[in-house]
């Protein structure tokens, strides 16, 4: 974990926020000294995690581009953003349905773009600054059912080399950080309709067993923090050692 102090006097907004990873990752920046703000559609959750920490609410509908615009004008100039908001939905082919692929693409891929997009037009990034996106291990690793979810995780990863290389000249960071199997809200989502023994084989891969919230969260303060000054354009594996299988 970085230094108590790191983040003094900075300015942190943590997109989807009422996730288990958003939460794990605005409580880890509050504890090393963040101004936070913290953004998502459930206002009484975003509300209850605000108290606790002392932060300003943004109240976003990630599948709604036109709110996008009043949420920035609340914001003030940032120091570092984290895209923490993601939906998975598990399907095979043959039941995929548009409606789902659509979605799942405009809140994972489509969204964190456009508003980061905003946040530059009505110049809301100061400069020097760092933005985490978080993707997902599924981006570069085949496992079925999740074939609307991997796209929009691949889709992600490639816009943030783009945003990367496109944004250097101003000092302003882009990476993601991809993890495995997450004890969070997510995985247990789809531990509901994956029976306990197949989970439980996949957990089985992990050499280092099963990864936590907070695991991501260290990672992500890590790369929005000066300690990871000359890092851009990476995707930073969290997945217990998974990948060197």
């Amino acid at each position: 974990m970085t230094n108590k102090k790191e983040f003094a006097r900075k300015r942190i907004l943590v997109v989807g926020a009422t996730g288990a990873l958003g939460s794990a990752i605005a409580k880890t920046f509050s504890f090393q000294g963040a101004e936070l703000f913290l953004a998502g559609r459930d206002v009484s959750k975003l509300a209850v995690i605000a108290t606790e920490l002392d932060a300003t609410t943004i109240s976003i509908d990630l599948a709604k581009i036109d709110s996008f615009d009043a949420a920035v004008d609340k914001i003030d100039a940032l120091d570092g953003i984290v895209y923490a908001a993601g939906v998975a939905p598990l399907s095979p082919v043959k039941y995929l349905q548009e409606k789902h692929i659509s979605n799942c693409l405009q809140i994972n891929a489509v969204s964190p773009l456009l508003l980061i997009r905003d946040l530059l037009r009505q110049k809301k990034i100061n400069t020097p600054a760092s933005i985490v996106l978080i993707s997902s291990l599924i981006a570069s690793r085949g496992a079925s059912g999740y074939c609307a979810y991997a796209a929009s995780k691949g889709a992600l990863e490639a816009s943030a080399r783009c945003m990367a290389v496109e944004l250097a000249p101003h000092k302003i960071r882009v990476n993601c950080l991809a993890p495995g199997m997450i004890e969070s809200q997510m995985a247990s989502q789809a531990g509901e309709q994956i029976s306990k023994d197949i989970l439980q084989a996949h957990m089985n891969l992990y050499p280092l067993g099963p990864g936590y919230p907070q695991d991501v969260a260290d990672a992500a303060t890590y790369l929005i923090s000066e300690q990871s000054r000359w890092v851009t354009g990476a995707v930073l594996p969290v997945d217990g050692g998974y990948r060197a299988k």
